[in-house]
C-alpha cells in the first residue's frame, strides 16, 4: 500500500538548488561574521607596545622631513562591551611598577557590524555624522576610535578578511585630527588622512598606518598634501612568554579602571546621545585654560583616589555641563551663516 503524498510545494521549494545555495551562503556569512568577531576580540589582552612613525614621500617642493619618531608603552586592552554585532574595547596605559605606576586611560575602539552611520573629521575640531547605505556597509565593520576623554577622533569602514591563515581589516582613507606627537610641535597642517590596517600576528597584532599630512583651504577643502608617512604600532602580548619573555604588573591600571569605569560609562553614554542627536559636533580647544581631557581626567582621578564618591546624579550634571561648555557647534554655525 502506498503512503499518500503529503509533501507541500513550500517544502519541495526548500530543496531546490537555488534555495540550497542561499542557505549555504547564509551559513557562510554567519561563519564569516564569527571569524570577524573573534579577530576583533583577539586584540584584547596585555601588551608591550612599540610606536614607530617615519615620513617617506615629500609632496611639495622644498619640504624637509621631520625626524622619525619612536616610543614604547605597556598597556592592556579591555573588552568593556560585547553585544554580538557591537564590540567596545578600552586601552589603558600602565607605565612603571607598583606605587610608581603611571596610569593613563588611553584610546578606545568600538566596532559595529553593518553600521548605519559614519562619523568623519572635517578639520577645525569638527566632526560630521552621515548615514550609510545598505550597499556601503554590507559585510563590513566600522571602527570608531575615540580620544582619551571619549570624544570622537575618527571612524573608518572596511571588511575583515581571513585568507592564508591571516586575519586583517583595512579602512578606506579616513581623516583624523593631528596626533599628540604632532600637534604639540607642528601647526603647518590641519588634517591627517589615514588608511588603517589591523592584522593579527602570532605574537599579538599590529596597527599599520598609511598617512598623508593635509593642509586645508579656508573652505575646508584640500589645499595641498605636504608629505606621506608610514606608521607601525606593534602589540606584543605579555604574560605568556611572548614579548621577550617579559611580564608586567598591570594591577594599578586594573584598580583605576575598576574604580572609574562607572564614570567613564556615563561619559560614553553622554557622547553617544550627543552624536545620535546632532549631525555636526564642534568642540572648543580649552575652557578655563584646560582641555576637555584634563577636565575629565581630574574628575576621574578624584573618584579613583577616593576624594570624590561616585554619585550618578552628580556625575550626570558634571558631564552635561562640561560638554555644554566645550560645545562650539552653534558658534560655528552662526559664523558660517554670516
Amino acid at each position: 500500500m502506498k503512503l499518500p503524498l503529503t509533501v507541500s510545494i513550500a517544502t519541495l521549494a526548500a530543496f531546490t538548488p537555488l534555495a540550497l545555495a542561499e542557505a549555504d551562503s547564509h551559513a557562510d556569512a554567519k561563519t564569516k561574521l564569527e571569524k570577524d568577531r573573534q579577530a576583533i576580540l583577539a586584540m584584547a589582552g596585555e601588551y608591550k607596545v612599540s610606536f614607530q612613525f617615519m615620513e617617506t614621500v615629500p609632496l611639495v617642493a622644498g619640504y624637509e622631513f621631520f625626524p622619525p619618531k619612536t616610543s614604547g608603552a605597556t598597556e592592556f586592552v579591555e573588552v568593556i562591551s560585547d553585544e554580538g554585532n557591537v564590540i567596545d574595547m578600552q586601552h589603558v596605559l600602565v607605565m612603571g611598577k607598583g606605587d610608581e605606576s603611571m596610569v593613563v586611560k588611553h584610546w578606545r575602539q568600538a566596532w559595529v557590524y553593518e553600521d548605519s552611520h559614519l562619523t568623519t573629521f572635517k578639520g577645525d575640531n569638527t566632526w560630521e555624522t552621515r548615514a550609510l547605505s545598505a550597499e556601503e556597509t554590507a559585510g563590513k565593520w566600522t571602527q570608531f576610535v575615540y580620544q582619551v576623554d571619549d570624544s570622537p577622533r575618527y571612524e573608518g569602514i572596511g571588511e575583515w578578511t581571513h585568507e592564508g591563515g591571516v586575519s586583517a581589516w583595512e579602512s578606506e582613507e579616513t581623516w583624523r585630527p593631528l596626533p599628540r606627537r604632532e600637534r604639540t610641535v607642528r601647526s603647518d597642517y590641519q588634517v591627517m588622512g589615514c588608511v588603517n590596517r589591523h592584522t593579527l600576528t602570532p605574537t599579538g597584532w599590529v596597527h599599520e598606518q598609511d598617512n598623508s599630512k593635509i593642509v586645508l583651504a579656508d573652505d575646508g577643502s584640500i589645499d595641498k598634501v605636504l608629505v606621506r608617512e608610514v606608521g607601525l604600532n606593534i602589540y606584543d602580548r605579555m604574560g605568556e612568554g611572548i614579548a621577550d619573555g617579559q611580564t608586567h604588573d598591570f594591577s594599578a591600571g586594573r584598580e583605576y579602571w575598576d574604580s572609574t569605569s562607572s564614570f567613564w560609562a556615563d561619559v560614553r553614554e553622554a557622547w553617544s546621545d550627543k552624536l545620535d542627536v546632532e549631525g555636526t559636533v564642534a568642540l572648543k580647544k580649552k575652557v578655563d585654560d584646560k582641555t576637555l581631557w584634563q577636565h575629565m581626567f581630574i574628575y576621574a582621578a578624584d573618584i579613583a583616589d577616593g576624594d570624590t564618591a561616585y554619585d550618578e546624579a552628580e556625575v550626570e550634571v558634571f558631564i552635561t555641563e562640561t560638554l555644554a561648555a566645550f560645545d562650539a557647534t552653534r558658534q560655528q554655525s552662526a559664523s558660517a551663516a554670516e
